[in-house]
């Protein structure tokens, strides 16, 4: 049986006021139905109530999970190499208009195969990308040449 983490306080900026927002279901691996929450201090929204760094293992190590395997087979997966590709430039931008800089220091953490921090770099960010699995390090660095630090 997993063990799960639950927040009374936001990870983010320590407030006690958490709101459902709503329910994610996790289609790809697990089919689990996930809770979001707001914080309504600094609106961080999270997932409540995830696996811990003992039991989530699997839900990582899915063939079906796209964000460590980096697979284009079949449409699902090269609908989601397209749009991901659209939506680092987009968070880039973001982070870039919220920031005021177009470059500077970046801590991904949880980094997957390493396509964000590899979008950062390439637009002159200097990235230190974090990554507790050990095959999503190794896709990265065959993909990106990028070195993503085991944090485990």
């Amino acid at each position: 049986m997993s063990q799960l983490i639950h927040y009374n306080n936001c990870p983010a900026c320590d407030a006690e006021g958490l709101k459902p927002i709503l329910t994610a279901k996790d289609y790809t691996v697990s089919n689990e139905l996930f809770a979001i929450v707001e914080c309504t201090a600094c609106t961080l929204r999270f997932t409540q109530d995830v696996p811990n760094i003992d039991s989530i293992g699997p839900y990582y190590k899915s063939e079906n999970y796209i964000s460590h395997t980096n697979t284009s087979k079949g449409f699902i997966n090269s609908l989601y190499q397209s749009v991901r590709k659209r939506t680092l430039k987009q968070k880039r931008k973001l982070i870039e208009k919220t920031t005021g800089l177009k470059t500077g220091n970046l801590l991904d953490v949880g980094s997957g195969t390493g396509a964000f921090a590899n979008e950062m770099k390439q637009s002159g960010w200097q990235v230190t990308a974090l990554e507790p699995d050990e095959d999503a390090r190794k896709v990265g660095h065959d993909l990106y040449s990028i070195d993503l630090t085991d944090i485990s």
